[in-house]
This record gives C-alpha cells, sequence and structure tokens, in this order.
C-alpha cells in the first residue's frame, strides 16, 4: 500500500527530531521503515524546497495559493478531510 508523501516527511522529521543528531540515509530508513530509496528522494525534495526562497504559500478556505517571486500564480484546490 503506498503512504501518503506528507506522513511520510512527518515520519522522517520525528525521528530526526527524537534522535538530536544528524542521522544518515539509511539510519532515518531503518528506523522509519520507509525504503532508503525513498527517504533520499525526500531528502531531495525538501533540498530542492529550500533552495527556492521565492514562494510563498497563502491558505484561503478551502484554496491554496502558490505563488513565486516572478508573479506566477497556482491555485490547489483542497480537498475535504
Amino acid at each position: 500500500m503506498r503512504r501518503d508523501p506528507i506522513e511520510i516527511i512527518q515520519e522522517m522529521f520525528r525521528i530526526l527530531e527524537k534522535e538530536h543528531e544528524a542521522m544518515s540515509i539509511n539510519q532515518i530508513a531503518k528506523k522509519t521503515g520507509i525504503h532508503n530509496i525513498t527517504v533520499k528522494r525526500y531528502v531531495e525534495l525538501i533540498e530542492m524546497i529550500r533552495e527556492e526562497p521565492n514562494v510563498e504559500v497563502i491558505k484561503t478556505g478551502h484554496t491554496v495559493i502558490v505563488r513565486m517571486q516572478s508573479g506566477t500564480v497556482k491555485r490547489i484546490r483542497r480537498f475535504k478531510e
């Protein structure tokens, strides 16, 4: 069964906060039970997002608006939980 990407990232952060130390991708994978390739991909995603300081996320009602400094706007419709 495929896991929710948000749950994967939350689990990775929980382990890092709990251990209070830097961990390798393999250590994170072992402690979370998430495959090391998956952990590596999410770490790469986190790095990519952190390198883009010009992204603004605005949450309004049932919509999330993502805006980049260049002025490009993308709307993402939220689903009710």
